[in-house]
């Protein structure tokens, strides 16, 4: 079955990754079309082709020098060039199925699904049924973002919670699935045996920066803690930032907690990323709206207790009072209550770690999840 696997923008380089070369362990010759993407390097040869295909004028043009005027204006001109591309060398391929991960730009992209649609069936993953959380880079990208779905033949979702909005809105269940997301390995990725020996305990936040991530609670909910814990815990703050961080940095100061903030505000490489989560001791995923989270599935293999917000993407995947905790959102002083009950029990503490252990090993493989997905793409060949 030849599959063509669509993400323009490189949203998700590790999930695109992990589920390509499953879909290859299962019997699929599939290329990825997507662009550059440095700061993921997978070690090893790729099981299928990959094709940096988008936005190859922007990059070279704006290598390193994002911040200049006039990025997105010429991305979205070549956005445009470059899926017009894209339907020709479909229709050269004739491929069996089309899979779009990701529309950069739905208001403009669902013309060109329309014209993908006639060279062969589309499937449509559905990462968030709430566009881009509510917080794209810009308000274009909102545009269409509600009927962007309707060209595909089929969906797929990652929790039940997912498919339940989709069906609310309207999307008939027959056109559903629900493949779960698997765990993201990164290079040299391994559960770890104990972790790093340090004067103080660590929180752990590891993610891309946005709005609806909450790190503002989480900094209220760290200066909340008692101050036992607090003296004895620091709190890390890793990932690439899609706001303005000097707000949140500054909110630090106010709460008079910068000292112990540690801001790591740049997309984490992959080497790095087994040693960020072998030194925390806690993981904080304080976020408001989310579906499934990619961060969650790269930490379970760490063995660390995860204190989270009770919504799907965790709680379809996490126990309360098993795992680590889940409190409401936007709750500061249940986030430092859930924090401090991890940090000031090591017996606690300990049995989570086993927990998480057991529930990163029931997480379907790469290879069951592919086998899953290849099911879909049978319904609709």
């Amino acid at each position: 079955m030849q599959v063509l696997m669509l993400d323009p923008s490189a949203f998700t380089p590790p999930y695109d990754h992990h589920l390509c070369r499953g879909l290859s362990t299962v019997g699929c010759d599939l290329t990825l079309y997507t662009t550059r993407s440095d700061y993921h390097l997978w070690d090893g040869e790729r099981a299928y082709d990959w094709i940096e295909y988008f936005y190859r004028a922007t990059n070279t043009l704006y290598s390193d020098r994002d911040g200049l005027p006039g990025r997105t204006a010429v991305k979205g001109i070549e956005h445009v060039i470059d899926m017009t591309r894209f339907i020709r060398k479909a229709w050269s391929l004739d491929p069996d199925v089309i899979h779009i991960q990701w529309t950069p730009v739905p208001v403009v992209d669902q013309w060109f699904l329309q014209a993908l649609a006639r060279v062969a069936p589309l499937v449509f993953t559905v990462h968030n049924t709430t566009p881009f959380h509510g917080a794209s880079t810009s308000r274009i990208q909102l545009l269409g973002a509600d009927t962007i779905h309707e060209t595909a033949d089929h969906l797929i979702v990652h929790t039940e919670t997912s498919r339940d909005e989709l069906i609310n809105r309207g999307i008939p269940a027959t056109k559903i699935s629900v493949v779960p997301h698997g765990i993201l390995e990164y290079p040299s990725a391994t559960a770890a045996d104990g972790k790093a020996d340090a004067d103080n305990q660590t929180i752990l936040f590891f993610g891309t920066i946005k709005p609806y991530k909450n790190i503002d609670t989480l900094l209220e909910a760290y200066a909340a803690l008692p101050a036992e814990t607090r003296d004895t815990t620091d709190l890390h703050i890793a990932g690439y930032p899609k706001m303005d961080a000097k707000l949140l940095q500054r909110w630090a100061r106010d709460l008079g907690i910068e000292s112990s903030v540690r801001w790591d505000l740049r997309f984490v490489p992959d080497s790095e990323v087994s040693a960020l989560f072998d030194t925390a001791d806690v993981i904080a995923f304080p976020y408001d709206d989310v579906d499934q989270s990619g961060a969650l599935l790269t930490a379970l293999q760490y063995e660390t207790p995860i204190v989270a917000t009770d919504i799907a993407g965790f709680a379809e995947v996490l126990t309360d009072g098993e795992h680590g905790f889940l409190v409401p959102p936007n709750d500061a002083v249940a986030l430092a209550d859930a924090l401090d009950n991890v940090l000031a029990d090591p017996e606690l503490l300990a049995c989570m770690r086993e927990n998480i252990s057991d529930l990163a090993e029931s997480i379907p493989s790469w290879t069951e999840i592919a086998a899953k997905t290849q099911d879909v793409y049978r319904s609709v060949t």
